[in-house]
């Protein structure tokens, strides 16, 4: 049942201004295109400038020229609790925009639905938690703490933003973090953690005549593949099935050869370069993978002493868990219940989102919920359901007001 202040809470959310929000803020392209000079500063903006409407204390961070994070504060931080609310301004490329039926920077509604780039992925979901600091600060209810909103850049590349907003000692002030990515409104305590891998083997270049005067590293990347995926049976064996992440995987994503340079048809190339993509389920440790892959390459090279193989490490972000007696779960379950009149689902997010930094880096406990088709990201045609934004945005006042008030 709500309170009394919880019901003043909900009865300042506008949800039209909620809906002319996303619209807006969808309209902005964030696509980042380095040869053009196109980032999210213009879409950043408009985050600022709704914050300081509001009259939130409001931060600009550069963390590299044109790529900002815009950080927003209500209530004493460091004084009590502080909850996070995070959202990236970046969006993915649009592709082919000939391919869509909607243009991808219209935000067109048609069928209860915003159509766009970024409609789903995640600026609906920037905006829910917006519009929900909105309606408390307007309802005039007081907080024990702060409310925190952090909408920083470049997610969808190597997530530097986040890692800015920690390395500023930003995460030191926060108790718990809501990722606002979409996944449906539901309850995602667990998240992959990823490791990207590049080894590249070397040979020795020679006429396709001739093999035997040159060393193909492509017949050696195949050994190599080889022992990889007994590896990845190794670490499924040993880790079993997540209850909601599944199962981890070692992926070769990239073969290349040669590295540099044209092929052709009648040469042996000189190298052969292999990237692997590695989701990793809690328990398993990015190190240990590395060093087991390692491993394989030494034991490979004391077989046949031609086998000369370089690893780097491209980045390592770990797997996330939150149990569901945390608190920031435990809250935003039964501030979804009371918003929507609906069981909250519980799920794993299958990629990485900022939280796995905020959680990785910083200790902070995160609960990644948000409205949007899961399956939708990074689509044509990408589209948010106007019910799933309301009752997200709905469902963030009521939690951050209940986590924040004794």
């Amino acid at each position: 049942m709500l309170t009394g202040a919880e019901k003043r809470v909900l009865e300042h959310l506008d949800v039209d201004e909620l809906i002319r929000w996303t619209r807006e803020l969808v309209r902005i392209p964030s696509v980042y295109r380095p040869k053009t000079g196109e980032a999210e500063e213009p879409a950043a903006r408009w985050v600022e400038e709704r914050c300081r409407e509001i009259g939130l204390e409001t931060h600009w961070e550069v963390v590299e020229p044109g790529r900002p994070n815009v950080i927003a504060v209500y209530g004493r931080l460091g004084e009590g609790p502080c909850l996070m609310f995070e959202g990236h301004i970046d969006v993915v490329t649009e592709g082919d925009r000939l391919a869509w039926t909607h243009d991808p920077f219209a935000a067109e509604m048609e069928g209860g639905r915003i159509y766009g780039r970024g409609a789903n992925d995640m600026k609906g979901g920037l905006v829910a938690a917006l519009a929900a600091i909105k309606a408390i600060v307007r309802s005039g209810v007081s907080l024990d703490g702060a409310i925190l909103l952090g909408a920083l850049a470049d997610e969808e590349g190597l997530m530097k933003g986040v890692k800015h907003f920690v390395s500023a000692g930003w995460a030191e002030k926060v108790s718990a973090a809501i990722i606002c990515e979409p996944e449906d409104n539901r309850l995602c305590i667990a998240q992959k953690g990823v490791m990207w891998l590049r080894v590249i083997v070397k040979g020795k270049m020679a006429h396709g005549c001739m093999p035997l005067t040159g060393i193909n590293p492509i017949y050696q990347m195949g050994v190599l593949l080889a022992e990889l995926k007994a590896l990845e049976a190794e670490e499924i064996a040993r880790h079993g099935r997540d209850p909601y992440l599944g199962q981890p995987s070692i992926t070769p994503t990239i073969i290349q050869a040669p590295v540099r340079g044209e092929p052709q048809n009648n040469v042996l190339p000189a190298q052969c370069l292999l990237t692997l993509d590695i989701r990793l389920i809690p328990g398993q440790k990015a190190e240990e993978i590395e060093e087991r892959i390692r491993d394989i390459c030494r034991r490979l090279h004391e077989k046949d002493s031609t086998f000369d193989a370089d690893l780097e490490l491209i980045e390592a972000r770990p797997p996330t868990a939150t149990p569901r007696e945390e608190r920031v779960v435990t809250e935003l379950a039964r501030a979804y219940r009371d918003a929507t009149g609906k069981e909250p689902v519980y799920g794993g997010v299958p990629g990485s989102t900022d939280g796995t930094i905020l959680f990785g880096w910083a200790g902070v406990p995160i609960v990644t919920c948000g409205p949007g088709d899961s399956e939708i990201p990074h689509h044509v045609d990408e589209y948010l359901d106007v019910d799933q934004l309301i009752d997200a945005s709905r469902t963030y006042a009521l939690a951050a007001l209940r986590y924040l008030r004794r």
